[in-house]
């Protein structure tokens, strides 16, 4: 009971840090963080608020022991909340010393390696499990997928580059409610009362 109750606050963690998510992406059209010569620091504030959001996620899929074999999930999880913490660093350094960023990119992309590996692993497991049905079973699975696509827009578009970061949030969105769902809605396992499956 205790993991249920602390899925359900990480997957309101998680659904927090999507909409900030989805917000920054909002506020990229008005306001280009792309252009090297505006500084802002306030946008690299609110991204790390959404990677807490996706360790929110990947942690809340984790303590919903939904993911088989066990020590993929685990890994995938570690891996993927090493990756976020990395890229809170990378968020970190760009506020306190802009003049740098560059120097932050090799971190960023390993960040973003990490989680995508991560979450695949996680989303991977998940399918395995079979706890999850449906279109939630696929969740984590085309979260960590995204940066596949966003990643090669930042090199062709790059205004379209951060709205996809921002629509990035959907299926973090998507990742929370799967988790807060299925915690609630689980039952406690009792001899002879299978657990309830969220479809």
């Amino acid at each position: 009971m205790k993991n249920l109750h602390f899925a359900r606050s990480l997957g309101l963690v998680c659904i927090v840090g999507a909409a900030v998510q989805i917000i920054y992406g909002l506020l990229s059209i008005p306001f280009p963080f792309y252009d090297p010569n505006t500084y802002y620091g306030w946008d690299e504030a609110l991204w790390a608020v959404a990677t807490i959001g996706m360790i929110g996620g990947a942690l809340g899929l984790l303590a919903l022991d939904a993911g088989r074999p066990r020590w993929l999930a685990a890994i995938g999880a570690a891996l993927s909340v090493l990756g976020n913490l990395m890229r809170i660093v990378a968020a970190v350094l760009h506020i306190t010393a802009p003049a740098n960023a560059d120097s932050y990119v090799p971190l960023i992309l390993i960040s973003i390696l990490l989680m995508v590996l991560g979450m695949g692993m996680l989303g991977v497991s998940t399918l395995l499990g079979r706890q999850l049905r449906g279109w939630h079973a696929w969740m984590p699975l085309l979260a960590g997928a995204c940066p596949l696509v966003i990643l090669p827009t930042f090199s062709i578009n790059l205004p379209l580059h951060f709205i996809l970061l921002g629509l990035w949030g959907i299926p973090w969105l998507l990742v929370g409610y799967v988790v807060f769902s299925f915690a609630t809605k689980q039952e406690p396992t009792m001899p002879g009362k299978a657990p309830a499956v969220v479809r």
